[in-house]
């Protein structure tokens, strides 16, 4: 049976990539979305990991073609597809949570090659359980800080290009995440996770890891909004500051919750993410697509909770 399965995919993989049209990008996303719902919602995690793997095959073989990134995947709404603001690349990313309440994270960087002058694709491969001081680690796909990403930020400066990303991790039972990291790419247009660019509490940084109670969510947007005291806006990073319970519980996570209208901020100044303390964090108007990645983040951490 298995062999019969890898012949199957062989077939179905060779078939795609030599027919190309728009009426088989559709099939394919059809059955993506199907694939999509049972790893969000398998009875168990084998049932998930298995629809998981063809959801990998499939995809890959969707956006190996010439003619798919243009094509928008947007019926796809079990996963994230963000696009860089200069169309060097876009990430399809999501999450398989076990029954134990951990995650794994999955997904492909499909990025412009300046050299081959076509879009190359980067599988990425979740490490975090083995990664080492995280914060400090200069990363790449395959050995990946997995993540739920829901916005990519871009910032040039004196000629380099950074891609700011934020995204959520479910954790475990206890925890979540929201994480900030960055993208670069190297002289071979390799994409390369974290830079030094965060500098937060006198120390510099190549992603932020903010980690808090289960029970509770943490805002983390990129919006306008005004410096404490400011009379202009500005475009920042704007998150909830997160303390313990109890002075006694400082790095007990478990027991991290927002502080009530206490907002900070990163700020990109110089080519780097600058610390701002205190924010007047006031409504500000959401996108479309900010709204549709926040509600469906929102909802993904709600059903952690459960």
């Amino acid at each position: 049976m298995k062999k019969l399965s890898i012949l199957f995919f062989i077939i179905f993989r060779t078939t795609f990539i030599y027919s190309q049209g728009q009426e088989d990008f559709v099939k394919i996303e059809d059955s993506l979305k199907v694939l999509g719902k049972i790893i969000l919602n398998g009875e168990n995690d084998f049932i998930k990991y298995n629809a998981n793997d063809k959801f990998l095959t499939f995809l890959e073989s969707a956006l190996i073609t010439d003619k798919s990134f243009n094509y928008p995947f947007d019926s796809l709404i079990t996963i994230a597809r963000l696009t860089s603001p200069d169309n060097k690349f876009r990430i399809f990313n999501w999450n398989l949570k076990k029954t134990d309440c951990t995650y794994e994270y999955f997904g492909f960087i499909q990025a412009w090659n300046n050299k081959e002058k076509k879009y190359i694709i980067y599988p990425l491969k979740d490490n975090s359980e083995t990664i080492k001081n995280p914060e400090t680690q200069t990363l790449d796909n395959l050995n990946w800080y997995g993540v739920h990403y829901y916005k990519i930020i871009f910032n040039k400066t004196r000629g380099k290009k950074y891609y700011t990303l934020l995204g959520w991790d479910g954790n475990n039972k206890i925890t979540q995440k929201k994480i900030i990291d960055v993208i670069t790419f190297n002289s071979k247009d390799k994409p390369i996770f974290g830079a030094p660019i965060f500098r937060y509490n006198k120390k510099t940084y190549r992603r932020i890891i903010f980690e808090h109670a289960a029970t509770t969510t943490m805002s983390l947007k990129y919006e306008k909004q005004y410096m404490l005291y400011g009379k202009k806006k500005r475009k920042m990073i704007v998150f909830d500051r997160l303390s313990p319970l109890d002075p006694n519980l400082t790095g007990q996570y478990q027991f991290y919750y927002p502080e009530t209208n206490l907002f900070d901020a990163f700020i990109f100044k110089y080519g780097k993410w600058e610390f701002l303390k205190d924010v007047d964090a006031r409504q500000a108007k959401e996108s479309k697509e900010e709204k549709a990645h926040r509600k469906k983040i929102m909802h993904e951490q709600k059903e952690h909770t459960k």
